[in-house]
This record gives structure tokens, sequence and C-alpha cells, in this order.
């Protein structure tokens, strides 16, 4: 079984773990007692509850498929109607959401944290490289700029487009996981592209970057992939683009990030999958509060930042 970006293997963690080259297994049975599944984003998504009964469950399952459709039509740049493609096409968008604003505030701090390798305003340049078209210097010229946000109005430049993609996805498995504590529920695996364990069972999840499994609780997993997303397999221009130049790095097969919130794992991952090792780790350590296990370019797993929160006690980078 291959894993990608969105296929964790999770299971208890009693269970035992096999592993064979990059095939990840985890072996043995600790099933939910009741499962939603959906998409999120175009991906698709998984919701798991643990020692729940049925009218609670009913209840909490249904909130939570309320909440992930509410935060499509913000975030989704398939619906027309939605607050993304609606600021895309206008330039501009009034009253938005407190969702939209918190996220592009995010965006705007991970971009300058990430010295611009994550960055909202890649739209036209993943546009292009979809289309088959080179980044040119217009193209490079359009990211980058500055977004006006505020409660009342969200603003962006002339030529710019967002994408959220690289972290919305995050902020959706954070709400559910707010709605499904509400419900009084903790021992849960949410995956809505990015995988959020809120819960103090701790759990094995096979991590394809690290060609390994790991035993973690209380975390957010995001995992960026490269040759998940291929738009041209001569030049291997994939959907991972630097912002700064256009061009698709090739510094890392595979990159998982662990973190407190799947926000902050989603935009982490994005932007880190676009940065050498050595980068990578002087800003997992600066920031402090992250985990990095990854394969590079070269083959050579990585393992960077804070390691406890991977499950390796003790340990650090």
């Amino acid at each position: 079984m291959k894993l990608s970006r969105r296929q964790f293997i999770v299971t208890a963690i009693g269970a035992g773990v096999a592993s064979a080259g990059a095939a990840l297994v985890a072996t043995g049975d600790a099933r939910p007692a009741f499962q939603w599944r959906g998409a999120a984003l175009g991906g698709e998504a998984r919701v798991a509850l643990y020692g729940a009964d049925a009218d609670a469950a009913r209840s909490a399952l249904s909130d939570v498929a309320a909440e992930i459709e509410r935060l499509e039509a913000v975030f989704s740049l398939h619906r027309e109607a939605s607050e993304l493609s609606r600021l895309n096409r206008d330039g501009v968008l009034d009253h938005p959401s407190r969702d939209l604003a918190d996220v592009l505030a995010a965006s705007v701090a991970w971009r300058a944290r990430t010295h611009g390798a994550f960055d909202p305003t890649i739209q036209p340049l993943w546009q292009a490289a979809a289309d088959g078209l080179p980044a040119s210097r217009d193209l490079i010229d359009r990211v980058g700029g500055t977004i006006e946000i505020s409660s009342s109005r969200i603003g962006l430049p002339a030529g710019t487009a967002l994408t959220l993609n690289g972290i919305a996805q995050g902020r959706i498995a954070d709400r559910v996981t707010e709605v499904l504590v509400r419900h009084g529920f903790s021992d849960v695996v949410i995956d809505a592209g990015e995988l959020r364990l809120p819960g103090k069972e701790r759990r094995v999840v096979g991590i394809p970057a690290a060609k390994a499994a790991v035993s973690v609780a209380e975390i957010a997993i995001a995992t960026s992939e490269p040759k998940s997303l291929v738009f041209d397999r001569k030049s291997f221009r994939h959907h991972l683009i630097d912002p700064r130049t256009g061009a698709s790095p090739r510094h890392w097969l595979s990159l998982s990030v662990f973190a407190p919130t799947a926000e902050m794992a989603d935009a982490l991952s994005t932007g880190f999958a676009l940065l050498p090792h050595d980068a990578v780790a002087d800003l997992a350590s600066s920031i402090g509060d992250v985990a990095v296990l990854g394969e590079d370019g070269s083959g050579r797993i990585r393992r960077l930042g804070n390691l406890r929160l991977a499950g390796f006690e003790g340990a650090r980078s």
C-alpha cells in the first residue's frame, strides 16, 4: 500500500506495525464506533468517533457535515459563489467571514515567516503550470503583493488571485475538532486532507515521508509530496511551486510536518516543501513547536525540529 498526501493509516497504539520498504502498514484493530466520510476542498475527508453512542454520534457528525459545507462556501476555488472565488473574480470582498479574514491573515504571517516560500497569491503561477504555460516574469511579479485584510473588507492588488489550498484544509480540520469538542468528543481521528488527533489516546500513524510509523497524540500532521500532482512529467513540473521563481523545486520527495494545529501543519508543509533541508531545519528550530520528517531529493530521511511532537521522546534534531 502506498501512502499519499491524503492517506494516513491510523490504528490503536497497542497494535503492531509492519513496514517493508516504502509500504507502510499499521496492523491491528481499533475500529471507531461511528464514522463520517465526505469531501473537503476536493479531497476525501473522514471523521471517526471512538466510544460514542448512536444519538450523540449522529448529532455530532451532522454538525461536522454542516461545518465542512459552510467552510467549502468560504474557501473553495471550485464553487463560483464561494467567498474566495468572488474575491478572486472582483478583487475585493466586503464583509468577509471571520474564517476567510483569519486564514488570510495567518497566510500573510506564514509568508513572512517562511521568507516567501508559503504565499497565498501563488494562484496565477499555479494555474499557468496546470495549463502548461511557462512561468513568465509578469506572472511572477503578480505574486507577493500586499493584501488588504480587515473585518469589513478584503482587497487584492490588480492581477492577483489567491489559493488557500495550502492552509484551508488545515483550518477545516481544526474547525471540525472544535465542533466535536463542543459535543464532548476528544477521542477522534479527523482527516480533512490534513490529519488532526486531538485526543490523549496515542495512535500509530504511517508517515510516507519517513517510510515509517510513529506513535502520537494531541497533534496535527500535514504532508506535502511533489509527485502527488505532476503537470509535466518530462520536466517534473509539479503543483508545489516556488512563488519567488515560478519553479517546482526538487528538494524533497515527501515531507510531513507535526504541529499543534492542522492549519499550522498545513501551511508549513507547503512552505517547507519548497526549501532545502538546511533552511527547513533553521525555520523548524526558530518556530519551536514543530517537527519535520521527510525524505529529501537524494533519498535521505531527515528528522528536524522538536521530534518529541513526532513521538520521539526526549529527542530534538
